[in-house]
């Protein structure tokens, strides 16, 4: 009994961290345009060993399945210039806290979360004509002659143009708890 109290205070310490992580993530991308490795670094570092300890190799398994999920799921946005390397290290240590299963429905809510802050963005801009119509011939020039290089986006840009994506991931992992919480179901465990 003891030892499923401690677990139990353990995943609730996880998920306050990470929250907390979130939040500071999510002031720091709107304020500078930078994710702090200080804190995607310990949120994994501190997932790792907590689900070992809670669950041996199947604990470990499970945080090690969301780490690889979420550090996945951006990569390539990263690969194409479109995503910064602090977006695909927060979403990694999402990952890691969260397990596989509930990082992929999690990044759904993320994704959600940053098409309407894209478009949001864009219509402040007043570019979402123009944007969605340089889209459009991307990947129709993509579908024609395979060639990726009309996707990738230029790091060099003014950082104005872009969107703080350390915003949608923290909302969408809140619209996620949220759900879990207005559909009673308990918070993500292996």
């Amino acid at each position: 009994m003891q030892q499923i109290e401690t677990n139990i205070l353990l995943i609730f310490f996880l998920y306050g961290a990470l929250s907390i992580t979130l939040i500071i993530c999510a002031i720091t991308d709107l304020q500078q345009r930078r994710i702090p490795n200080i804190l995607t670094y310990p949120t994994v570092l501190t997932a790792l060993p907590a689900y070992w300890f809670i669950g041996g190799w199947d604990g470990l398994v499970f945080s090690l399945g969301g780490l690889v999920l979420g550090f996945s799921v951006l990569f390539l946005p990263y690969l194409l210039g479109g995503m910064g390397a602090g977006d695909v290290k927060l979403m990694s240590a999402v990952g890691a806290v969260l397990g596989f299963q509930q990082t992929a429905v999690s990044f759904l809510f993320i994704v959600v979360c940053g098409g309407i802050m894209a478009l949001g963005f864009m219509a402040y801009r007043r570019s979402l004509k123009d944007t969605l119509s340089k889209t459009f011939l991307s990947i129709l020039y993509l579908g024609m002659h395979r060639d990726t290089s009309l996707l990738k986006v230029d790091k060099n840009k003014n950082t104005q143009e872009s969107i703080p994506y350390g915003v949608a991931i923290t909302s969408g992992v809140f619209l996620f708890f949220l759900y879990l919480m207005l559909n009673n179901k308990t918070l993500p465990s292996f």
